[in-house]
């Protein structure tokens, strides 16, 4: 049986404190909607299948044209790129270069891959020799992390929206210094939402063998390696100007013996070759800022609060579309 910590029992009474409130207020919304007399989309918002698709936040011109049409998005491939830096308060500053490809299959189900390239991150390493080792802090620069390859399917319904992930890891990145598991691994997600107004409240559950596949925003100085549940409750909220607030709590939570890979030799997670349940969990606050420049170009922040290892992360990104399918023409009316 699992003991709960004081920073499991803040967590978790926030998770069902903010879930409570969306649920109440989306009972409040479901009669109005129901009487509707919009057609139903037969896929989840269009904006965000293409945001999904382009491995980022942005908001394009396609995706706008295809919302005020309530039509399914196009098939066809995407391609972008994100770049930027973080800071983590365990090892310091990384930055990275991570592409995005992506192709949809039809209204419901597509498919993409990324791979992160770290330009610069500080790892644990040995600085000596073999036989008289001395480890410290090491900038390793051109590394890449683990592959990860998705498949998504999306249906909406009259109350809620629903995506299905299954996420593969392929590893090719390097786990002496952190940044890969060392062997294939998996994650299983269910995201639900429901729009209300600005307000777009989401919850997620979901199961792997690894925390690398769980967020791929933060670049977090640890992979943990072991059958482990996630869990996830939030709300997104539109701005003016296409902006975008999102505030999410989680909890990552190891169902078993777990074996951890870190960055960092200082702290409560370490590089080990035992296995050790406590190390690997996690639970937290993530909050994050999109603001799109142009239909192509966003600029991303973010932070993350670690309550269980009283780590803070906190970065910014760039983000490029650089090509995506376009809507079809419509006949003239």
């Amino acid at each position: 049986m699992f003991r709960m910590h004081t920073d499991q029992a803040l967590i978790f009474s926030a998770l069902l404190f903010v879930f409570a409130s969306l649920s109440s207020a989306a009972q409040t919304q479901s009669s109005s909607a129901l009487s509707s007399k919009a057609p139903l989309r037969s896929a989840a918002s269009e904006n965000d299948v293409l945001n999904e698709l382009a491995g980022t936040s942005e908001i394009s011109a396609e995706a706008e044209s295809l919302s005020a049409l309530s039509a399914p998005p196009p098939r066809g491939i995407t391609v972008s790129f994100n770049t930027g830096s973080q800071h983590d308060s365990s090892n310091g500053w990384t930055t990275l270069l991570t592409p995005y490809v992506a192709y949809r299959f039809n209204p419901h189900f597509s498919v993409d891959s990324s791979v992160p390239l770290y330009l610069r991150i500080n790892v644990d390493a040995n600085v000596g020799t073999k036989s008289k080792p001395v480890y410290a802090y090491a900038s390793k620069n051109g590394t890449f992390g683990d592959t990860s390859i998705s498949l998504h399917g999306d249906w909406s319904m009259p109350l809620v929206s629903y995506t299905a992930t299954g996420s593969m890891g392929v590893p090719s990145g390097n786990s002496k210094f952190g940044l890969g598991a060392g062997q294939l691994t998996y994650s299983v997600n269910n995201h639900f939402e429901r729009e209300i107004g600005r307000f777009t409240p989401d919850l997620e559950l979901g199961f792997g063998d690894t925390s690398q596949l769980v967020n791929l925003t933060l670049v977090k100085s640890y992979i943990t390696v072991g059958p482990m549940a996630h869990f996830q409750v939030g709300t997104s909220i539109d701005l003016p100007l296409r902006m975008s607030f999102d505030a999410e709590a989680f909890e990552e939570l190891p169902l078993d013996n777990n074996l951890v890979y870190s960055t960092t030799g200082s702290g409560k997670k370490k590089v080990t070759t035992s296995t050790n349940i406590d190390p690997a969990e996690d639970n937290g606050f993530i909050v994050s800022l999109e603001v799109p420049i142009t239909h192509t170009f966003t600029i991303s922040s973010y932070y993350n609060r670690s309550l269980r290892d009283h780590d803070d992360l906190a970065g910014f990104s760039f983000n490029f579309l650089l090509t995506a399918p376009k809507p079809k023409t419509l006949p003239a009316l």
